[in-house]
């Protein structure tokens, strides 16, 4: 399995007017199969385009999607991989998404009726010949997944989710101050080569400060 990070993720911040998000895209190359890990969401769709490019694929040859969540700044781009198969965790189906507001529901709406086909998630799956460990880390959202990822070219590899959505959450964790359920989780997964956050660039464990 060969990874490629498409988008880096982050968010925009502007007082009083908006406080938008969007996430880290992650593309996985494994025998037959195209992957994207969170596709994001309208604000990476020119940087899709170009890494699109660059690889000579298009949206159609994505095979699979993976959520870690059903959080539009996760999921948005979704509609645009029409023949792929998509991961998530089968708690979602239960959640009110038009409670989130006349628009913002309308959307999620369109978005989440746009995968036509769902394989639902627990949460303690292995998937793609065991290179994808699923792991239910519901401490942010209720259908929340991490996945650890066994790469040819990263080595063992963490996408957290939004349970460590950048670098300073994620010290403050391992130096006792965040979530005892986060470092718990971990510290169980083990050795970690590169830590994938959806709201920041990547980090190699080994070298941070």
């Amino acid at each position: 399995m060969e990874l490629k990070i498409l988008v880096t993720g982050g968010n925009v911040f502007v007082p009083g007017r908006l406080n938008a998000h969007f996430s880290t895209v992650v593309y996985l190359e494994h025998k037959d199969r195209r992957i994207i890990i969170d596709p994001g969401n309208l604000s990476s769709m020119d940087e899709l385009e170009e890494k699109f490019s660059e690889l000579g694929i298009s949206p159609d040859d994505i095979t699979d999607v993976l959520f870690t969540h059903v959080h539009l700044d996760h999921i948005f781009n979704s509609v645009l991989f029409e023949n792929a198969t998509f991961y998530v965790h089968e708690v979602y189906k239960t959640k009110n998404y038009l409670s989130f507001g006349t628009i913002v529901g309308r959307i999620y709406s369109k978005v989440i009726s746009s995968w036509k086909n769902v394989v639902l998630l627990k949460g303690e799956e292995s998937l793609f010949d065991e290179k994808v460990k699923v792991f239910h880390t519901p401490w942010h959202a209720r259908e929340h997944l991490s996945f650890l990822l066994d790469t040819e070219n990263a080595g063992r590899v963490l996408i957290t989710g939004d349970i460590t959505p950048n670098r300073l959450s994620y010290y403050d964790i391992i130096k006792g101050y965040g979530s005892v359920q986060v470092k718990n989780f971990l510290d169980r997964v083990g050795r970690i080569d590169l830590l994938v956050f959806p709201h920041d660039a990547p980090l190699k464990p080994e070298v941070k400060k």
